[in-house]
C-alpha cells in the first residue's frame, strides 16, 4: 500500500482511520484522548512515512505508533485513567453482554491488555502484535494466554459465568 509521498499516506490514513481510532479508544477510555492519541500517531506516522520500508504491514506499524504514543502519554501523566470511564469505554467499542467484562479487561496490567486487545480486539495475528508492541512473537502468546487465564479467573465469581473469552469488534463507531 506504500506509495509515493503524501498520496501514499492519504490512502493509508483512509483505509485505517477508523481502525486506529477504536484502538486508541481501547487504550485511553476517554473519547477525547482517543481522538488525540489517534491524530498524534498519523502526524507521527506522516512524519515518519519515508521510514515505511514495508516490512510489516501498515496496520501493525501504525498500531506500534500508537502504542509507543499511549506509552509516552501515561509515562507524563504517571496516572491512570478513571478505571470505570475507562471501563465504558472498552465496553462500548466490543459487543460485551456485560460491563463487568470490560472492567475485568480494564484491570490487567497494560502488557496483557494490549496483547490481548491487538490479538482478539483488533485480529492481528500473534505475529503482527508481536511486531506492534516489539516484543518476541512468543511472549505475545504468552501474555494474550496470561490475559485469557485472568479474564476467566476474574469471571468466574460473577453470577453468570462467561465460558468464552472470545468478543467481537463493532465494524463502525
Amino acid at each position: 500500500m506504500k506509495g509515493n509521498g503524501a498520496e501514499g499516506f492519504e490512502q493509508v490514513f483512509e483505509a485505517h482511520q477508523a481502525q486506529v481510532y477504536r484502538f486508541a479508544l481501547r487504550l485511553c477510555g476517554s473519547r477525547e484522548e482517543a481522538e488525540d492519541l489517534a491524530a498524534e500517531a498519523f502526524a507521527a506516522a506522516f512524519q515518519n512515512w519515508d521510514r515505511f520500508r514495508g516490512e510489516s504491514s501498515a496496520t501493525t506499524w501504525l498500531y506500534g505508533i500508537v502504542l509507543n504514543r499511549w506509552r509516552m502519554q501515561w509515562r507524563r501523566k504517571r496516572l491512570r485513567p478513571e478505571r470505570l470511564e475507562a471501563a465504558e469505554a472498552i465496553a462500548q467499542t466490543f459487543q460485551f453482554q456485560a460491563l463487568e467484562l470490560a472492567e475485568a479487561l480494564n484491570a490487567l496490567p497494560d502488557p496483557l491488555r494490549e496483547a490481548f486487545l491487538l490479538v482478539k480486539g483488533e485480529g492481528l495475528s500473534h505475529a503482527e502484535a508481536a511486531k506492534a508492541v516489539g516484543a518476541p512473537v512468543g511472549t505475545m502468546y504468552f501474555r494474550v494466554h496470561q490475559a485469557v487465564r485472568r479474564l476467566r479467573a476474574s469471571l468466574a465469581a460473577e453470577p453468570f459465568p462467561v465460558r468464552s473469552i472470545e468478543v467481537t469488534c463493532e465494524q463502525e463507531l
